[in-house]
This record gives structure tokens, C-alpha cells and sequence, in this order.
């Protein structure tokens, strides 16, 4: 594991990994392979051949203590080059039954019926097939073994690659505080900047006339109301808030997801606000580079568990 996630104790999971586990005993090799990819619940696809069928709900079972979203796809196969442990059994009364039947039919026709024991063997429920000696449970075991193995696998390389995703958007938070400190500093410069063209504006209209149409007095309410309404001291305010509740999400190892979902979308309602309260070039321009900031931590976040 790479040096800077060595020292996080604690951070979410990825929703993409890959897990692989075998689990041998006697004649019979069993592996099972787990691969996730993001999706908004957790859907699980077990793949696995007809003879394992009735063990689908345990694989199923197991799965869902140990993951909690993503599209998971399980796939049990038996490992190339062995072969499970079988047992043929031999119905002998109805074997000896059948002998005795064509031995009847030989004595009322006179004809010889040719191979007995060929046309015995092809008959229905004389030789009956039974995979792993009939042991249900030793066959569950070892489903479980891999299953668990295979899990664990899977787990780890979800583990690592959230701490790597949750790194950069660590970073991306921070880059964004910085996007908000600067809307900060622009906000109060703002009414001034918009009284000057106010004022610059007046002259121009009325030239030397311009206390008698534009009083002072009017000047300052004109300011006081346009101040009053982009003042953004709220939503920033806000924004401050909800990120340090996304960096902390990003320092837990539990499933946080949905929450991100949720402060993502508050983060851009706030960006939205100030947005349309901007009447000034340099704040909007912020504005831009912060929503498409966001939308990379949106899009990156969709893969955390």
C-alpha cells in the first residue's frame, strides 16, 4: 500500500475492485471471483453452475454482510484442471429385477437379448450420480471458504482504491476552500465598486447638475440596499460548514456515499446562490471555476461506497 495511505487509520471504500479466492479439499476445487463497479444500492449477480444452484442464497447471504453498495457480480466455477469428487451408485434390487426380466423375456421368445449388463447400464436408475459423495454441507464449507476469500480480496482492493480517491478529493476540498475564501474577499468590495459606477453614471447624466437629481443621501440607500442584497456572508457561511463535513467523510471508513451525494448537492446550491447574487466579472469568474471543480468531486464520488 502506497506511503501516504499507509498512514490514514481510517477511509472510505471504493465501490470498483476485484477479489478472487479457491478453496480445495479432496477431489474437488472450487473458485469463486467477486467484481464491483459503482451503483446507487447494492446489486448482486451470482453466477454459478446448475449442480450449485441451492447454494445461492448463502453465497447471497454472505455477500450482503460484508458490502453495502455497488454492482457486484459472483461467479463460482470449478477450478480448470481438477475435477470434483464423484460417486456412482448402483441400484442393485433394481438391477437384479431387471435381470430377471430379460431372462423371462429370452425364455418367451427364444431369442438371446445380446449384452445384458451394456443394456442394464443404459437403463433409468440403475446408476445414479452423486457429486462430493453427497456431502451438502462439506460442499457448503468450501463455498464459504472461498467466498470469504474471495471477499476479503475484494474488500482490500475497494479499501485501497478509496483511500486513493479520497486523497484527491481531499485536495479538490481544499482547492475549493480556497475558491470560497476568494469570493470572501471579493464580497464587501463589491457595493463599493458599485456606488463609484453609481456615481460615475449620475455625472454623466446630469453632469454639474448631479446633487440636485442624485443626493448623496440617496447614493448611500441605493448602495445599503444593493449591499443588502449580495451580501453572500450566509452562504458562505454554509459552504464552510458542508466542507468540512465532506473532509470529514473523506476521513472515515464508513459507507459515506450517500452523505457525499448530499453535501455535493448542498455545496452547489450555495454556489449557485452566489452566483446569481454576483453583479461583478471577477466574482462570477470564481463562481465558474468553483462549479466545475465541484462537478469533478461529483463525478469521482460516485465511486465511493
Amino acid at each position: 500500500m502506497p506511503q501516504l495511505l499507509k498512514g490514514r487509520d481510517k477511509m472510505p471504500r471504493s465501490m470498483t475492485g476485484y477479489g478472487e479466492g479457491i478453496s480445495k479439499r479432496g477431489g474437488c476445487s472450487i473458485r469463486i471471483e467477486c467484481r464491483s463497479v459503482n451503483h446507487r444500492y447494492l446489486d448482486i449477480s451470482i453466477r454459478l453452475p446448475s449442480r450449485y444452484a441451492a447454494h445461492e442464497s448463502l453465497i447471497r447471504s454472505i455477500s450482503q454482510k460484508q458490502l453495502n453498495r455497488g454492482r457486484v457480480e459472483i461467479r463460482l466455477t470449478d477450478e480448470p484442471g481438477e475435477s470434483p469428487e464423484y460417486e456412482v451408485a448402483v441400484d442393485q434390487p433394481l438391477a437384479m429385477a431387471y435381470m430377471r426380466a430379460l431372462d423371462q423375456l429370452e425364455a418367451l421368445t427364444g431369442e438371446k437379448s445380446g449384452d445384458k449388463l451394456k443394456i442394464l447400464a443404459g437403463l433409468d436408475g440403475i446408476l445414479t450420480l452423486d457429486e462430493n459423495g453427497g456431502d451438502e454441507a462439506l460442499l457448503a464449507g468450501q463455498i464459504e471458504e472461498a467466498l470469504e476469500a474471495a471477499l476479503d480480496e475484494l474488500n482490500r482492493a475497494r479499501t485501497l482504491e478509496g483511500g486513493r480517491l479520497a486523497l484527491d478529493l481531499l485536495a479538490k476540498t481544499d482547492e475549493l476552500r480556497e475558491h470560497v475564501a476568494s469570493m470572501a474577499r471579493r464580497a464587501p468590495l463589491i457595493p463599493e465598486i458599485y456606488r463609484e459606477k453609481l456615481i460615475q453614471r449620475a455625472e454623466e447624466l446630469f453632469e454639474d447638475q448631479r446633487p440636485e437629481w442624485y443626493s448623496d443621501q440617496r447614493l448611500f440607500a441605493e448602495t445599503a440596499l444593493f449591499a443588502d442584497r449580495s451580501s453572500i456572508d450566509e452562504e458562505v457561511t454554509r459552504l464552510h460548514a458542508h466542507l468540512d463535513a465532506l473532509s470529514q467523510a473523506l476521513e472515515s471508513d464508513l459507507p459515506v456515499g450517500r452523505q457525499l451525494d448530499f453535501l455535493i448537492q448542498e455545496i452547489f446550491r450555495e454556489i449557485n446562490t452566489i452566483g446569481s447574487k454576483a453583479n461583478d466579472l471577477e466574482l462570477t469568474q470564481v463562481v465558474v471555476a468553483s462549479k466545475t471543480l465541484l462537478e469533478k468531486i461529483r463525478e469521482q464520488v460516485q465511486n465511493i461506497e
